[in-house]
């Protein structure tokens, strides 16, 4: 049998909730993008087949079998990667890939929430995995406070199709990668609740944030979620070193608002970029990022739209649902 995984990387778009006080953790807000994306073909293999995987891949089959309890002797390879540590959601995306595949070579039923968890994935936010399984524009409550981040599963309370007219500009300036692994677990351990920022973002994702998705205003949607990215950034200055975590990030965002877009900010720990614009102005407004910008600042600058559907799964030769 083989199996194929594709799915796309995902911006996350802030925290509503920094800290457990309110008895619930770290709830966020994210989008599913169509680019870049992560294919893997996982297939049939001879007994010890896996010892040739890069590391990285390895440790994931590795987790989903032990867990399992099957046979690792599977053959994976990596067709396309949404680029590592930049902010758009690489590990996660890479991680149910493979662990879906190995579900359906398998004949399991375990679908992206199950696996997530088993992968190490999604400890604080809901975003990745639901982006994985459902695509669209997705807001998650975190877990309970108490809860242990590595069995629980961020409530997913509102999703909803991202407009088809709308465009997101991204830029990955040429800087150093975002926190990830163990440095970003030493991070969230040191983190104090932050009461005001958190009602303050909270405020903004009920009155701002989604009026704005249901009532097609993409203006109020741009000016809302620059707001969520600036309060989500003031909370964590003093690790990043500013509201932005480097000064690349800091010059691409001020590029994507003086070029024209609506709204712009920071995915994740970055220092991948974002700036919302309508479709029929998103080629020009990347082109004057990339002028602004010039070869200092920015490795690539393009063009996504988001993505509303879930990964696509073909099983031999033929299409089949999560």
């Amino acid at each position: 049998m083989r199996v194929s995984v594709t799915t796309g990387a995902r911006l996350h778009l802030g925290f509503t909730n920094l800290g457990d006080d309110s008895g619930r953790s770290c709830g966020s807000l994210g989008v599913a993008l169509d680019r870049p994306t992560t294919s893997v073909v996982v297939q049939d293999a001879a007994d010890g087949a896996g010892a040739d995987l890069p590391e990285h891949v390895r440790a994931c089959v590795l987790r989903f079998c032990a867990h399992y309890r099957v046979d690792p002797g599977v053959a994976v390879t990596i067709r396309e990667s949404i680029p590592a540590h930049v902010g758009l959601g690489s590990g996660t995306q890479l991680a149910l890939a493979i662990g879906l595949g190995l579900s359906r070579l398998y004949e399991l039923e375990a679908g992206p929430a199950d696996i997530a968890p088993v992968m190490g994935r999604c400890r604080r936010s809901g975003i990745g995995a639901e982006a994985f399984r459902a695509g669209g524009f997705i807001i998650d409550a975190g877990h309970r406070a108490g809860a242990h981040c590595a069995d629980a599963r961020p409530a997913i309370v509102w999703r909803r199709e991202f407009p088809a007219d709308w465009r997101f500009v991204i830029a990955v300036p040429d800087a150093t990668h975002g926190l990830s692994g163990g440095c970003e677990e030493q991070v969230f351990e040191r983190l104090a609740p932050a009461k005001r920022i958190s009602e303050e973002v909270c405020r903004l994702t009920q009155l701002s944030v989604m009026p704005a998705l249901v009532e097609h205003d993409i203006e109020e949607l741009g000016r809302a979620l620059t707001a969520v990215d600036r309060k989500t950034g003031e909370y964590f200055s003093h690790l990043q070193g500013g509201v932005y975590g480097n000064g690349g990030t800091s010059r691409a965002i001020d590029a994507m608002l003086g070029a024209g877009a609506h709204g712009a900010g920071q995915s994740s720990w970055g220092p991948a970029v974002y700036g919302l614009v309508h479709e029929r102005a998103a080629e020009d407004v990347a082109a004057e990022v990339r002028r602004r910008l010039g070869d200092e600042a920015a490795a690539e600058v393009f063009v996504c739209k988001a993505r509303n559907t879930g990964a696509l799964v073909h099983v031999d030769a033929g299409v089949v649902s999560l």
